[in-house]
């Protein structure tokens, strides 16, 4: 645990020719630092022995972050909307943010898994995408 802090330095400083705006890259670094530390601790079962594989991809069009780890035996969940009054009632476990926070900080977020890995990609649209300027 904490590696997810050198891997969002790390994401940041790969794109860091790209330009993007403030907006999007807090946004980046929010959703990377998220996602790889859900990776350390539900997909390795905080297993130090155990990487996690972060690659990054840019076309014309989108930046692609990959994230990988060890847990393709447990699906990962759809992210729910989190209800805060029922997670403040004890109706809803207080956590649970962490998905729907990365699918709302990235343009889109794809899930898949095989029989050992789990896979996220964060992308963010370049050069006027769909989403890509919003907020800034």
């Amino acid at each position: 645990m904490g590696n997810e802090c050198d891997a969002m330095s790390q994401v940041v400083a790969a794109v860091k020719d790209l330009a993007l705006p403030d907006s999007q890259i807090q946004r980046l670094r929010t959703a990377v630092s998220e996602a790889t530390m859900n990776a350390i601790e539900h997909g390795n079962k905080k297993q130090p022995e155990l990487a996690v594989h972060i690659h990054v991809f840019v076309s014309d069009k989108a930046l692609t972050v990959r994230i990988t780890d060890h847990g393709g035996a447990l699906a990962i969940p759809e992210p729910q909307v989190p209800d805060l009054e029922a997670k403040l009632a004890g109706l809803q476990s207080p956590r649970g943010w962490g998905l729907f926070l990365i699918e709302k900080m990235v343009d889109e977020m794809h899930v898949s898994s095989d029989a050992s890995h789990h896979t996220v990609d964060l992308v963010l649209h370049l050069n006027g995408g769909a989403r890509a300027n919003t907020g800034d």
